[in-house]
């Protein structure tokens, strides 16, 4: 057995000797990748210790399940043996100096086809004595006795779950949740929002201070210099199915040359003030200083601006989702995502809206999506893989039903909000995505 609470260090910030190691060593390149967290060897090198049917019990980071760069290590635990339970503590801070969102596993080194069912709790509050929720979740799970369980209370959800299938991303599902997330998948017949759409996240300045310009600030520059004043939207313009409001910003990458700089003095005394903080960001070594920290998707975002767009915040603590519609000529900041039409799509943008800030998909992205704790997490990676219902245009009722929602996201847009609209689509889009029973022709 093993017990241990291994150290998270990020790539970026491990030692370089241990880089190279896990680079070149003919055991960890088969495993390792330029974007693991120290924790990932720690996990392999403990199973690899283990003997057959040895325990690994280890208290971590929950974000590898459903990180990109964690597949390879998810992979190798499949194939090694089997999670017996999992202990998710969603926002609870079991330790006061670390972000939470951790969860306590016990792994077996084991080789066998059956794979029994995972006991699971997740803890849903925020503060508690460590002891006593241990205490709590061992009395519940004693009453499972390894059949299909699910319960859940004002903090707790506990439940059996079946053993994780391959390295795609894992996410903790009771048996409801599931059902819901096979109802959509199966809905929308595999096809996906990145078949469609082009998914984008925004631009990173790196140092929002020195780029910000407010309404009444954007007199003080010349015609000249207002050519290099922006409107983007941040993830406070983003509310449900409209954007409020914008946010100025300076974006004069295009001057390349200090000297050539010198030529727009508002522009240049503005971003001098800050030239050491600017200069302390982590970004290419052939950049300027005044130059922004990470220019994503740009040409994305210049191919979306006299299109029709939508954003939604990177991170949201939200109940529903923001996703926001606008026809305005906008860039998206680095807390924003942006999703535009590929050619080829006949829906309406503000169909996809109505999609995503629907209840169906809601739902679905708090199964499977990224979160932390209660803070939902809209990655580019994530936001292209959600289920997208396209309509039948042979078929007469689904037009109906598409032209009836699009008239309601229509009334909400310009009213800047209407929550009657939004049940009556919620209410729409059930009609496209019949539960289970309804397709058998049950009676509710």
């Amino acid at each position: 057995m093993i017990i241990g609470n291994p150290p998270y260090v990020h790539w970026n910030n491990i030692q370089e000797d241990i880089k190279i190691k896990l680079q070149t060593d003919s055991f960890w390149k088969q495993y390792s990748n330029g974007e693991w967290d120290l924790l990932y060897a720690f996990i392999i090198w403990s199973v690899e210790k283990l003997n057959e049917n040895g325990e690994l019990i280890y208290i971590v980071p929950y974000n590898w399940f459903n990180s990109t760069y964690g597949a390879s290590l998810r992979k190798y635990l499949i194939e090694n043996g089997q999670f017996e339970i999992i202990c998710h503590f969603g926002e609870f801070k079991l330790f006061k100096d670390c972000y939470p969102n951790n969860i306590i596993f016990k792994y077996r080194k084991i080789k066998n086809d059956k794979k029994p069912l995972i006991f699971v709790s997740e803890f849903k509050g925020k503060g508690g004595n460590v002891g006593n929720l241990l205490n709590y979740i061992k009395k519940e799970f004693d009453k499972i006795n390894h059949l299909p369980y699910e319960r859940e209370d004002e903090n707790f959800k506990i439940f059996t779950t079946k053993h994780f299938k391959n390295e795609n991303l894992w996410h903790l599902a009771t048996p409801k949740e599931k059902e819901h997330i096979d109802r959509v998948e199966k809905a929308t017949k595999g096809v996906t929002l990145k078949d469609y759409l082009d998914v984008g996240v925004g631009i990173v300045s790196g140092y929002d201070e020195a780029y910000m310009i407010n309404d009444f600030q954007r007199n003080n520059f010349s015609e000249k210099e207002k050519q290099f004043i922006f409107p983007f939207i941040k993830a406070k313009n983003c509310k449900r199915y409209f954007i409020e409001n914008s946010s100025y910003y300076l974006f004069a990458d295009e001057i390349k040359t200090e000297e050539e700089l010198k030529q727009y003095p508002q522009i240049y005394e503005r971003l001098l003030k800050h030239k050491d903080r600017l200069n302390q960001r982590y970004m290419a070594k052939n950049k300027n200083w005044w130059n922004w920290a990470t220019i994503r998707n740009k040409e994305l975002f210049e191919r979306s601006l006299t299109k029709p767009k939508i954003f939604v915040p990177c991170i949201d603590r939200s109940l529903k989702a923001r996703y926001s519609y606008t026809e305005e000529k906008y860039f998206g900041a680095g807390d924003v995502l942006i999703i535009i039409a590929k050619n080829g799509i006949k829906e309406d943008l503000r169909y996809i809206l109505a999609w995503l800030n629907s209840k169906i998909i809601n739902d679905w992205y708090r199964i499977k999506g990224s979160h932390t704790g209660h803070r939902i997490r809209y990655t580019q990676s994530y936001v292209s893989q959600i289920p997208l219902r396209l309509i039948d245009w042979n078929n007469q009722r689904e037009v109906e039903i598409y032209n009836k929602i699009l008239e309601k996201v229509k009334i909400i847009i310009k009213e800047k909000g209407n929550k009657e609209c939004e049940e009556e689509i919620n209410y729409l889009f059930e009609q496209l995505c019949p539960h289970p029973w309804l397709q058998k022709g049950f009676s509710k």
